[in-house]
């Protein structure tokens, strides 16, 4: 990207303008071992949504292993807010590299900062014995759900459609949006883009903060404060996200400002994708007496 400059695609009148994922995910190399990535400035985003840099950084680590390595954890933390305006340097570290594992620590840096940074493991197949939790029933078919019109450009990569829930829970049916290369690599960081859009959802239900951005007090300022701390994404089975995915979470504790998060993912025929958790920051800074009531 010589220009520096991620292209949007305009869809249809009332259409959120988007950049597609295959496009965020193209890295330059800029070094031994470091690429540099971009945000989109169709993003609409103080800063960098945490599921876009963590995609970013796998591709980068990906890049250092031999093909027959394939992802199998990520292990993320989210130390400072990015700013969308500048690129991120992402530096790849070889911790090891072993015959069926391989270990890799990326760090994405601005301004000198490290503001994410990520242990990703990968592994070679080895078939063996199996065994799988059973998969969620009575889901819709998402042909049968009205598609999400995206409030965000951050999110409009992907084609999303809600199911309903009782409680916190949240529940998805997702998948890439506009081209995207038969490229498995790719699928990865696509399923770890899309397991951080709207986990962390299910503790802000949690504690009576439904759909929508956070409410605002009556001189307009925010009553919460909230964002990933950390995020945890273990694969199972390779991804096709250009296909149907549906995802889970549901709330485990939330508490001292904190939220925990655990999640499922799985392709449309109910085979187990991926696991995940994420760790939240939830900051009340109204008075009680201005915030939503607790379910």
């Amino acid at each position: 990207m010589s220009d520096d400059v991620l292209h949007p695609i305009v869809e249809p009148e009332g259409a959120t303008a988007f950049v597609s994922l295959a496009e965020i995910l193209t890295l330059e190399p800029s070094g031994n071992d470091t690429w540099r990535g971009y945000t989109p400035a169709t993003s609409q985003r103080p800063d960098i949504f945490g599921g876009q840099v963590a995609s970013q950084c796998l591709r980068a680590a990906a890049f250092t292993v031999q093909s027959e390595h394939v992802p199998n954890s990520v292990h993320c933390y989210f130390l400072r807010r990015g700013n969308p305006a500048l690129p991120l340097d992402l530096r790849v570290e070889r911790v090891r590299s072993g015959r069926t594992y391989a270990s890799r620590r990326v760090e994405a840096v601005q301004d000198d900062k490290v503001i994410f940074t990520m242990i990703a493991s990968f592994h070679t197949p080895e078939p063996g014995r199996e065994f799988d939790s059973p998969p969620p029933r009575d889901i819709p078919e998402p042909e049968l759900i009205a598609a999400d019109v995206p409030r965000f450009g951050w999110a409009a990569p992907f084609e999303v459609r809600a199911v309903p829930s009782d409680g916190s829970q949240v529940r998805w049916w997702g998948r890439v949006r506009g081209a995207f290369p038969d490229d498995s690599i790719l699928h990865y960081c696509a399923l770890l883009y899309a397991s951080d859009m709207q986990a962390g959802g299910a503790a802000m239900r949690a504690i009576g903060f439904g759909e929508g951005p956070p409410p605002r007090g009556p001189d307009g300022e925010p009553l919460v404060n909230f964002g990933s701390l950390d995020h945890s994404v273990w694969f199972h089975r390779p991804p096709v996200m250009t296909d149907w995915v549906f995802s889970t979470a549901h709330p485990l504790v939330v508490r001292d400002s904190r939220g925990l998060v655990l999640g499922t993912m799985y392709d449309r025929n109910g085979v187990h994708l991926a696991s995940l958790s994420q760790e939240m920051f939830l900051k009340m800074l109204g008075d009680e007496s201005d915030l939503p009531e607790m379910p």
